[in-house]
């Protein structure tokens, strides 16, 4: 009899693969089998052992619970483990850069975001901001050692540059609905007055153009929220990308939570370890996640598009907590 399970399974490797390769090459290969004995589990007719299933999933890098339906309160998640190296922070941020790309190839592609920390693509528009978020992140979070004595944002590699500009390329092109808390901006302060008590800036200039930028992520985000559209930082024309709603809200969110959709294919994203994400295609979590996501907006305030007065007030406290933390370190040097 056919197994559904072994079928969906051969299924998926078939969609991993490059089209000039194989399927039945490839697992003769890999088994050490012949390719009709490859052929014939992919047709179904032969069951796979579970160390053959195992011997795939371990090379191709998905889970055994494929096999299997989906259990109630058990769900697999994948990350890049951090290994405190420039190279596992490089993949790191290719993965957003492969998972946010491969939504565009759908016309019904869709994010919602409910951040404790401004949206990192957000962060990615403005370079000086992008470099020293990476910086902290590889420095203070994964423990990278080769770093200068002060604060450097060159220290961060191109190559990382270059991967958040596409990302954020990608985000424009994304309708997305976000739900902002009051203390959006504290984690980043917060990382900014730690290297400034650390005495770790070689100069205030060098924390004030983090600051500079913050604000005008801000500053951005709001007018993007008054459109309801996304656009590009600077742009005087002011073309307009993918939607974007943006919600206000009281709850504590307790970290970000992502939820893509795109091809009929869903997917859940929560942060860990402060900048590192797990990421899950099981569909009852995502449907879990998004119901909690909906309940949240139906909780938070819609100030994209209407709301000008709320909008406004929001906006100015945000930039109210940027320009206290400008005074604090001014005034303390």
């Amino acid at each position: 009899m056919e197994n559904p399970y072994q079928l969906d399974f051969m299924q998926r490797l078939r969609d991993m693969l490059p089209e000039h390769l194989s399927l039945a090459d490839q697992i003769a290969e890999i088994l050490n089998i012949s390719p009709d004995s490859a052929y014939r589990r992919i047709r179904g007719e032969t069951a796979v052992s579970v160390d053959e299933a195992i011997t795939l999933c371990n090379h191709y890098k998905i889970p055994i619970a494929v096999f299997t339906d989906e259990i109630k309160g058990l769900v697999n998640f994948k990350y890049v483990a951090p290994e405190g190296t420039r190279a596992s922070f490089l993949k790191h941020i290719e993965m957003i850069h492969v998972a946010s790309d491969a939504l565009l190839n759908n016309d019904d592609r869709h994010m919602i975001y409910a951040a404790i920390d401004a949206p990192v693509f957000q962060h990615f528009a403005f370079e000086p901001l992008a470099r020293f978020k990476m910086h902290f992140w590889m420095r203070e979070i994964e423990g990278i050692p080769d770093f200068k004595s002060h604060y450097d944002p060159m220290d961060v590699d191109n190559a990382l540059i270059d991967y958040a500009k596409k990302i954020y390329q990608t985000y424009l092109m994304l309708p997305s609905d976000e739900i902002w808390p009051d203390d959006i901006m504290h984690t980043t302060l917060r990382q900014i007055i730690y290297y400034w008590e650390a005495d770790y800036f070689a100069s205030i200039d060098d924390a004030l153009l983090i600051l500079d930028n913050l604000q005008q992520l801000v500053q951005h985000a709001e007018e993007m929220a008054a459109l309801s559209c996304k656009l590009v930082p600077g742009d005087k024309s002011k073309q307009r990308y993918a939607e974007f709603n943006l919600y206000q809200s009281d709850v504590l969110l307790g970290n970000n939570t992502i939820l893509t959709e795109s091809g009929g294919r869903i997917t859940s994203y929560i942060s860990h370890m402060t900048y590192n994400i797990l990421a899950t295609n099981s569909t009852r979590y995502a449907h879990e996640t998004k119901n909690w996501l909906k309940r949240i907006m139906t909780k938070s305030n819609l100030i994209s598009g209407i709301a000008e007065k709320n909008r406004r007030r929001y906006f100015k406290s945000l930039l109210k907590q940027i320009d206290q933390t400008r005074e604090r370190l001014t005034t303390s040097t």
